[in-house]
């Protein structure tokens, strides 16, 4: 077997994954395992089409199984090694992988998944520096689930407009699998620019009541809309805790843009984000002057206090912060 051929590439986008002797996917996003997996095995296949496939648990691995499966084939063909659960990784698999990498063969693609952690961190470390490292990091922010949507849509050459990309995020919620598969429905079902008019035609219906809309109609002096939202959004699950966070959140936004001496795109690296999502702060900001946003700051701050422990209804407490603060917006 030849020696290792050393191309450090750490930080790599799952996206831009290609075949190398060494790629190692780290994080607990399931999704990004999945998609990492099939674009190698897609890729292999297609320039290989006899390439043989093994999955593993790392998690079960017995001493010598790696050797015997990066072992030459017969006839030369590829082989892809796909080793899953490499957070619970046996001490075995550490040591044979730590001696694989210094004797690797170069007709075998080694895809490690690993959960997240810092288990067999000396193999860890020596797969980021020998091969690509992706990391699968899940999305916990309102900003990357609109920047994964925008990226599905440009990595098809199909054009959706900003507020198609906002009521998408809306209807499907934080599952990465579920965000993807949705646009892929899109792109396969429709033609031309993707507006929100075709959003709703297809996902309407499963427009989740999230603490973000809620916040977002407050905000917007929309009171009706925000009460009946945040009723649906307690009634599902939603705690009042996260939604004291996304209205103060949301509301320092505004804070930022309510007479800005800023441009649209310094703003945008001011909060940073998107300029299309600034265009939409910028305009719940108009609703808003300094002395009632700060107003509206410290009723939110109240309510975060109340829904922490200080009251003895946290649902209440946050009803009435959605009703003072939705009455406020608009007066000047």
């Amino acid at each position: 077997m030849a020696s290792p051929r050393r191309s450090k590439t750490s930080g790599a986008s799952w996206r831009d994954v290609t075949v190398s002797p060494f790629i190692l996917v780290q994080g607990g996003e399931d999704y990004i395992h999945t998609r990492v997996t099939d674009t190698i095995k897609t890729q292999l296949k297609q320039a290989e089409p006899d390439t043989e496939i093994h999955h593993l648990s790392a998690a079960e691995y017995q001493a010598g199984e790696l050797q015997v499966l990066a072992s030459p084939s017969l006839f030369g063909e590829k082989k892809l090694l796909v080793f899953d659960e490499m957070h619970k990784m046996t001490d075995a698999f550490l040591v044979d992988g730590l001696e694989y990498i210094q004797y690797q063969n170069p007709d075998v693609t080694f895809l490690g998944l690993h959960g997240g952690g810092n288990r067999g961190k000396r193999l860890l470390d020596v797969l980021k520096k020998s091969g690509q490292h992706i990391e699968a990091k899940p999305i916990k922010s309102d900003r990357d689930r609109m920047e994964f949507l925008q990226a599905e849509f440009r990595e098809a050459r199909r054009r959706i407009e900003p507020d198609a990309i906002r009521a998408l995020a809306d209807a499907i919620g934080q599952n990465l699998g579920e965000l993807a598969s949705s646009a892929q429905q899109l792109i396969s079902d429709t033609q031309g620019t993707i507006t929100e008019d075709i959003v709703e035609k297809y996902y309407g219906g499963r427009v989740q009541a999230t603490a973000f809309k809620v916040a977002d109609s407050a905000l917007e002096g929309q009171l009706g809309s925000a009460t009946a939202l945040l009723r649906h959004a307690l009634a599902t699950g939603v705690q009042p805790v996260a939604i004291t966070a996304s209205f103060a959140m949301k509301a320092r936004q505004v804070a930022r843009a309510v007479d800005a001496q800023l441009s649209q795109g310094q703003l945008a690296s001011a909060l940073g984000m998107a300029p299309w999502q600034v265009q939409r702060v910028v305009a719940t900001a108009r609703h808003w002057t300094p002395v009632n946003i700060a107003g509206a700051i410290e009723l939110i701050a109240r309510a975060d206090a109340e829904a922490k422990g200080q009251a003895r209804d946290p649902a209440f407490a946050v009803e009435r912060m959605v009703t003072k603060v939705a009455g406020m917006a608009g007066r000047h």
